[in-house]
């Protein structure tokens, strides 16, 4: 045999040899494992061997990314997440080892406004491919879990493509899988899907709530064995439309079709109609359109289908424009339906609710929620309120702004509150207080 056939030889059997050698250690890719990151567990395959994954962010991350946080307070500013700590004021973090060095970013969200963590590529990333796949991570909590949790695939809001997951967590302090269909992940009302062609964040972890966890492993995945955190087919998991819970009353859902994390709203039906509904509102007449969400005077912040607004001075916030006239005259004898959080009353002594007929604006008709009511203690309550007391009967078959919430004029510094599921019953449901209209959201 000559050399050059003895080294073509050398060469083919150390190709073989490689390609048998193991890869690197994986996580479980079961829903809720407690598998600690860096162990693989058996019929597992580790990160690289599973055919098309993308590994972000943990051990053997194959991806260009860095990781972010972003704080609301700090007018939205990014900070790198390194083995130094760095603090923000609504959010901190610091990388740490755990199967390796720097693979896990060790978390705290102030619950003082938005703390995001992130991953950014400094170049946009094209993952039209995983379209029909999904992202998959571990996370353990170190705190109770909030109530409203986002998943996103981000490109600077408002293009942005969410899923919640806040129900998903047990909350056990073990390490936990979460599988997300990237088909289920939806723009929030005022949002814009993502394009996965130029995907600039492909990871974005946010919430309100104070909120302290460890997160590692972050990647895409064509195919998975795991269970998702919802159907990838239906996109629903317990919560949601088409099933309802274990525990309706305190159960969020995790489809930003069915809910906007506030609670489970209750269901609609066909006489019904939903104003701005994060529930289901195929069974009911969806008036969304006619009556979109505008303010003046302050600013208002519509995300994942809460209304928010704080106001400096006078101002207000209302669903509708100068040019609606809808005929919902088939209330004028019913009850809206209206959850509602104050954060502050400020110097006002109250928040006015009213509805505005063409003809009006109908200032003097309209109901006053105080604190005796709504308490300012920045928890959600759900409210029955009378049309009777919001708009003259002979103004609703000409509706100019279906809800119109201020406070009293020229008194509203400091004023902040927000609002989500308004919809109109053509009757008062037969548990209506008059004395308790709003009911404390637990």
């Amino acid at each position: 045999m000559n050399a050059t056939k003895k080294g073509l030889l050398a060469t083919l059997i150390a190709a073989a040899l490689l390609g048998g050698c193991g890869g690197e250690e994986n996580i479980s890719s079961s829903n809720g494992s407690e598998t600690h990151p860096g162990e693989t567990p058996p019929g597992e395959t580790p990160p690289g061997g599973e055919d098309g994954a993308l590994l972000l962010f943990g051990v053997g991350a194959n991806a260009k990314v860095t990781p972010n946080i972003q704080s609301e307070k700090d007018n939205w500013n990014l900070q790198p997440v390194t083995a130094t700590p760095v603090a923000m004021t609504s959010i901190s973090a610091v990388l740490i080892n755990n199967a390796g060095t720097d693979d896990t970013a060790d978390v705290q969200v102030a619950g003082d406004g938005d703390g995001t963590f992130m991953l950014k590529s400094a170049t946009p990333l094209n993952l039209s491919k995983y379209a029909s796949g999904f992202i998959e991570f571990q996370l353990r909590t170190k705190s109770k879990v909030p109530e409203v949790l986002n998943a996103s695939i981000d490109n600077e809001y408002p293009n942005r493509s969410s899923l919640p997951i806040a129900s998903a967590l047990t909350g056990s302090g073990d390490w936990e899988t979460l599988t997300l269909p990237i088909n289920c992940m939806k723009p929030f009302p005022g949002a814009t899907a993502i394009n996965l062609a130029t995907v600039g964040t492909p990871f974005h972890l946010a919430t309100k709530e104070a909120f302290n966890y460890e997160i590692t492993n972050i990647k895409y995945l064509l195919t998975t064995s795991a269970k998702p955190v919802v159907d990838p087919v239906t996109c629903e998991a317990p919560g949601g439309a088409t099933d309802p819970g274990t525990d309706p009353g305190t159960d969020p859902g995790t489809n930003p079709d069915t809910g906007s994390g506030v609670n489970n709203v209750p269901a609609l039906v066909a006489t019904d109609a939903a104003l701005y509904y994060s529930g289901d509102k195929s069974q009911a007449q969806d008036r969304s359109a006619d009556y979109p969400a505008a303010s003046f005077g302050g600013t208002l912040t519509d995300e994942n289908q809460v209304i928010t607004m704080d106001l400096p001075g006078n101002g207000a916030a209302f669903l509708g424009t100068d040019s609606a006239n809808g005929d919902l005259s088939a209330y004028q004898d019913g009850a809206m339906l209206l959850d509602l959080k104050v954060s502050s009353y400020g110097d006002s002594p109250n928040i006015q609710i009213r509805m505005d007929g063409t003809a009006g604006p109908d200032f003097g008709t309209f109901f006053t929620m105080d604190s005796n009511i709504v308490p300012d203690d920045d928890t959600w309550y759900r409210c029955i309120l009378p049309v009777a007391s919001l708009i003259p009967a002979a103004n609703t078959d000409s509706v100019q702004k279906a809800l119109y919430l201020s406070g009293a004029w020229d008194s509203m510094a400091g004023l902040r509150f927000a609002f989500t599921n308004v919809a109109l019953k053509t009757a008062i449901p037969a548990d209506f207080d008059s004395n308790q209209p709003c009911q404390q959201i637990k």
